[in-house]
């Protein structure tokens, strides 16, 4: 009898772990990590183009604000005149995967290690970076930037104003 009940407990276990292992299949791919010399490397490489850092976090209302304008700028801009990262500071890996599965990114996106963080001075996000054809930083903004300012500095620095 208690080999039966035993026979009779395997399916319903296979079914159990079917059911986790496919739930597991279906969660968001792991985010990327970026340290302070790999994005720097990023930036070197892009020579001649305009590039924007975004630095902010899936929870951060003011994040989620500007974000759907930075999609609709690097839209704007061809991929030869405009590099744009985004770098999230999010402590939670999963929430940031979630975020971005729904959120159509049409830009990379990394989440930031602690010492980026640390290096390129970030307190308080959102926080944009953008460096310049030669590669210098020419702005360092702490909050919200809205797509048209945006826009039109990139177009100061493209020359096409």
């Amino acid at each position: 009898m208690k080999r039966l009940t035993s026979l009779m407990l395997l399916p319903l276990l296979l079914v159990a772990l079917s059911v986790a292992l496919s739930g597991a299949a279906v969660a968001a791919p792991a985010v990327e990590e970026m340290g302070s010399g790999e994005l720097l490397r990023r930036v070197t490489a892009a020579g001649g183009k305009v590039v924007i850092v975004n630095f902010f976090a899936s929870w951060c209302p003011p994040c989620l604000e500007e974000i759907p304008g930075l999609i609709n700028v690097r839209a704007r801009y061809s991929e030869d005149k405009v590099a744009l990262y985004g770098i999230s500071l999010d402590d939670n890996p999963g929430q940031l995967a979630a975020f971005m599965s729904r959120t159509p990114f049409n830009y990379p996106v990394w989440k930031g290690k602690e010492e980026l963080q640390r290096f390129f001075n970030v307190s308080s996000i959102p926080q944009l970076l953008v460096y310049d054809r030669q590669g210098k930083l020419v702005a360092n903004h702490v909050g919200l930037v809205e797509a048209d300012e945006l826009g039109k500095f990139v177009d100061t620095l493209l020359g096409s104003n």
